[in-house]
């Protein structure tokens, strides 16, 4: 959220959403490979974000951050067009911080509605878990291999 509100700061009279999504992203390159609340892992075109960002335009709630969102990720699919990637689109981090952003709401209190409606599926997953694992289960280390980054040393002591 707090991304869409620096990009609709840029708007203004002169400036479309457009002009301002093509600032903002000049000043990102080099922060990430994208800007929060865009691409997925697994979907080319998230549909929860598709269906959300629906709903708000439905509803008549769509207004500054939804639109704004919307001119980021048409200015992201001709940048990696260009490079010969994949389409990066809103994903659903992206459209409720847009919508909750339309409905008025600051980002610190989206950031806690979110949180919220993450817990249900949280709760289901340690669920899921303990209900098909025993507690203490064996686990064969020739059955599994460790893919995460190499072992780091930490700096030594001043004290």
């Amino acid at each position: 959220m707090r991304f869409l509100d620096d990009g609709l700061a840029l708007t203004g009279d002169w400036v479309s959403y457009d002009d301002a999504a093509r600032r903002l992203l000049d000043q990102h390159q080099g922060a990430g490979p994208l800007p929060p609340g865009y691409g997925h892992r697994l979907h080319k075109r998230d549909p929860r974000a598709a269906r959300l960002v629906q709903i708000a335009f439905e509803l008549e709630l769509e207004g500054g951050h939804t639109q704004f969102a919307r001119a980021v990720e048409q200015e992201l699919d001709v940048r990696q067009t260009a490079l010969g990637h994949h389409r990066a689109s809103l994903n659903s981090d992206g459209a409720i911080a847009a919508v909750a952003g339309d409905l008025g709401l600051d980002a610190e209190t989206a950031t806690l509605l979110f949180t919220i409606s993450r817990v249900p599926g949280l709760v289901a997953h340690a669920l899921k878990k303990q209900r098909r694992h025993p507690a203490m289960r064996q686990i064969d280390p020739s059955k599994h291999y460790y893919d995460g980054p190499s072992e780091r040393r930490l700096p030594q002591s001043t004290l």
